[in-house]
C-alpha cells in the first residue's frame, strides 16, 4: 500500500463516526451468537452503584410486539390433498353377441369379433383350398367367432386445495390419466405406416408400447380433464361453481360415476347454493346444459383462436334450473347412527327444470356461421323431473327407494323449421333391500326396478340403448316418446342391462342376492339371480314379455386400511324369446324357427377380474 498513514486514518474517521450510529439504534441488532461482545466502557472512579436486586430484575416491562402496518399479511400454509384410485379390469366374452351377426338390415346386441365380419373371415375359410390351391390347415376349433377378451386400465387422480391453508374455501379436480385404456392397444408396431416405428417391420416385432396421441394411435387423450370447481363456504350456507359432479339419491338419473367399476359419471356446468336449516338441506342451481355454437366451435375457431371464448347464440341455449330439498346425511354419520342402535331416516325432493327455444338442424362443430345461421330452427321444448328419493336404515335392516318422471313437450322434433309436436311422459324407480344375519356376514337381500317402455323399434332389431336415438323412428312414431333410461353408471348385472340393453330402459327387474363374509369384512363371495321382462314387448325383436334369466357369481377380497380391493366374477345368461328373432318377422335367413336358426338368442358368459387401489 503507497500511502499507509492515509489509509490509517482514513479507517479512525470512519470508527468514530460509526460508533455514536451504533449507540442509536440504526444497525441491526446481531442475534444471539452472532457478533462480539461490546468492549466495557471506562468510568470516572466514585463510589460503586448498588447492582439491582434479582426480583427487581423481573418485574422490567417488555417492549411492546411491533403494530402490523397495512397490507401486511402472515404466511399461510397451503393444503393439498390427493386422491383416487388406479384400476385393472380383465374381460373375457363368450357368444357376448348371443350368435346373432350382423348383416345387412340386422345389427347384433354386442361386438362381433372383426373375424366374422366380411366374407374373408375365418370360419367362411375352413375347408376352403387356399388361392394357390394347397389345402388350408384351419379347423373349426382355430376360430372361436364367439369369444373376445380385453383388459384396461384407469388412474383417477382427485386434488383438493385449499387456498392458503383456508377453512372456507375449496378448489376440486378431476383427472383420468388412461381413462380405460385398452393395454396392448399403441405398440411401436401399430398398423399404418405412417405410425409404425421405422425399426418395426410388421405388428409381430413389437418391442414396447408408445404414449396414446389421439389422432395417431387412438381417439383419446392420455390425459382427460373431467372436472374443475370450487366451493366456498360462507355464514348463510355453501356456494358452489365450476363444472362439478352431479349426483342424486341411488344414481338413478344423476350419477357422478364414483364407483369402482363406472365408466362415465355425470358432470354439471353449475352455480349453487345449499344451506342447511334443521339438519335439512335446501340447494337452487343453475346449469349450463348446452350453450351451442361458440367462437372456438365454428369456423374452425380461427377467429378467436385465443383468449376468452364467447357464447355466439342465446336463443340456442338449454338453461336448467335446479332445486333439492331433505334431510342428506354423510355416509359415515349415518354409519354412526346405525352402531348406536338409532333409526335413520334420510329422504329428499330433486327437481329439475329445462328449456330450449331454438335449436340447429345439423352438427355446428367446425361448421361456418354462415352455415348456423341458415339451418337455424325453432325448437320450444321443455321438460320437468322430478325425483323422490328415501332411505331407512335400523340395526341390521336397509331399505332405500328412488323414483323419477320426466314430463315434457317439444312443438318441433324435426330436422326442418315445421311442425313435429313430441309429448314426453317417462318414469322409472328402483326399490332395495337387504338384512344382515349370523353377525352380520350374511346378507339377504332383493332389489326391483321398472323403467317405462316406448312401442317404437328400431328397423334393424337393435336393442342397445348406446346406439339407439332416443327420437322415434319416423316411420313408427306416435307423438309420444316414453321411454325411460336408466343412468349408464346404475349397475344392476354383467350382461343383459351391463352390455346388450346397454342400461335399464323398457325392462322391469327381479334381483334376489345372497352374500356371505367368510372372513368378515375382508374375503367374502354373493350370488345374483336376475330376471328381466319387458314393459312394452313389442319393442324388442321377439314381441315377448320374457326377457332373459341371468346367474352373477362374485369373490371380492377387501382390504380398506391399505387400499386393495380385488375380485372375480363370472356371470351366464339365459336369453328367453324377447331376444330372439322370430323367422316370420325376420325372414328364414336371418331369422329364428323352432329355437334353430341365426336368430336365436343363444347362452352368454362373461369372466371378469378387476385390482383396484385407491389413496
Amino acid at each position: 500500500m503507497r500511502h499507509p498513514i492515509r489509509w490509517c486514518i482514513l479507517m479512525l474517521a470512519l470508527c468514530a463516526w460509526v460508533s455514536p450510529a451504533l449507540g442509536q439504534g440504526l444497525s441491526p441488532r446481531p442475534g444471539s451468537g452472532m457478533g462480539q461482545q461490546p468492549q466495557k466502557t471506562e468510568t470516572k472512579e466514585g463510589p460503586a452503584e448498588a447492582a439491582p436486586e434479582k426480583e427487581d430484575s423481573l418485574d422490567l416491562p417488555e417492549l411492546p410486539p411491533t403494530p402490523i402496518w397495512p397490507g401486511q399479511e402472515t404466511k399461510k400454509a397451503q393444503f393439498f390433498e390427493l386422491h383416487g384410485y388406479f384400476r385393472f379390469r380383465g374381460d373375457l366374452f363368450v357368444n357376448g353377441n348371443l350368435g346373432q351377426s350382423d348383416s345387412a338390415n340386422l345389427r347384433a346386441p354386442f361386438y362381433t369379433p372383426l373375424s366374422e365380419s366380411s366374407n374373408l373371415s375365418c370360419a367362411n375359410r375352413v375347408g376352403k383350398p387356399m388361392p394357390s390351391g394347397d389345402e388350408r390347415s384351419l379347423t373349426n376349433d382355430d376360430c372361436p367367432s364367439s369369444t373376445l377378451s380385453s383388459a384396461n386400465i384407469r388412474l383417477r387422480i382427485e386434488p383438493t386445495i385449499r387456498p392458503l391453508g383456508s377453512e372456507w374455501v375449496t378448489v376440486k379436480a378431476q383427472f383420468d390419466i388412461f381413462d380405460n385404456l385398452v393395454m396392448g392397444s399403441t405398440p411401436n408396431g401399430y398398423l399404418g405406416e405412417a405410425n409404425r416405428a421405422p425399426h418395426v417391420p410388421l405388428t409381430a416385432f413389437s418391442d414396447t408400447q408408445v404414449a396414446p396421441i389421439a389422432g395417431r394411435n387412438t381417439r383419446s387423450p392420455a390425459i382427460v380433464v373431467k372436472r374443475a370447481w370450487a366451493e366456498i363456504r360462507t355464514p348463510f350456507g355453501e356456494l358452489k361453481v365450476g363444472r362439478m359432479p352431479s349426483q342424486w339419491g341411488m344414481g338413478l338419473i344423476a350419477n357422478d360415476g364414483s364407483c369402482w367399476d363406472c365408466n362415465y359419471g355425470d358432470n354439471a356446468d353449475r352455480i349453487m347454493f345449499a344451506t342447511k336449516v334443521f339438519k335439512h338441506t335446501f340447494a337452487f342451481g343453475y346449469d349450463w346444459a348446452s350453450t351451442g355454437p361458440t367462437s372456438l366451435s365454428v369456423n374452425g375457431g380461427l377467429p378467436y383462436y385465443d383468449g376468452q371464448a364467447i357464447d355466439l347464440e342465446n336463443l340456442d341455449d338449454v338453461d336448467q334450473l335446479v332445486w333439492a330439498a331433505g334431510r342428506i346425511d354423510k355416509p359415515e354419520v349415518n354409519q354412526e347412527r346405525v352402531d348406536n342402535g338409532e333409526l335413520v331416516l334420510n329422504y329428499g325432493l330433486y327437481m329439475v327444470w329445462r328449456r330450449q327455444a331454438f335449436d340447429y338442424s345439423m352438427n355446428y362443430l367446425g361448421i361456418s356461421s354462415g352455415d348456423l345461421a341458415n339451418n337455424f330452427l325453432e325448437r320450444r321444448g321443455w321438460a320437468l323431473i322430478p325425483d323422490l328419493w328415501f332411505k331407512m336404515m335400523w340395526k341390521d335392516f336397509y331399505l332405500e327407494f328412488e323414483g323419477a318422471i320426466i314430463a315434457g313437450h317439444i312443438d318441433n322434433a324435426g330436422n326442418d323449421d315445421g311442425t313435429d309436436p313430441l309429448e314426453i311422459l317417462q318414469f322409472g324407480w328402483v326399490l332395495r333391500s337387504h338384512y344382515k344375519f349370523l353377525n352380520k356376514q350374511l346378507k339377504i337381500g332383493l332389489e326391483v326396478g321398472m323403467a317405462s317402455g316406448d312401442q317404437a323399434e328400431p328397423g334393424n332389431s337393435d336393442y342397445n340403448r348406446r346406439r339407439i336415438l332416443t327420437l322415434q323412428d319416423p316411420n313408427t312414431k306416435d307423438g309420444a316418446l316414453n321411454e325411460f333410461r336408466f343412468d349408464y353408471d346404475y349397475h344392476v348385472d354383467l350382461i343383459l342391462f351391463r352390455e346388450l340393453l346397454g342400461t335399464v330402459s323398457n325392462a322391469i327387474y327381479f334381483k334376489p342376492t345372497v352374500a356371505y363374509d367368510i372372513i368378515p369384512e375382508t374375503f367374502g363371495a354373493q350370488l345374483d339371480l336376475i330376471y328381466s321382462a319387458a314393459h312394452k314387448p313389442v319393442a324388442f325383436p321377439g314381441n315377448s314379455p320374457h326377457l332373459g334369466v341371468e346367474l352373477d357369481f362374485s369373490l371380492y377380497y377387501r382390504n380398506p386400511q391399505d387400499g386393495f380391493f380385488a375380485g372375480v366374477q363370472y356371470g351366464v345368461l339365459f336369453p328367453l324369446g324377447g331376444l330372439d328373432r322370430p323367422a316370420d318377422i325376420y325372414g328364414e335367413e336371418d331369422g329364428c324357427r323352432g329355437g334353430d336358426g341365426p336368430g336365436c338368442a343363444g347362452i352368454a358368459h362373461t369372466l371378469q377380474a378387476h385390482i383396484v387401489v385407491e389413496f
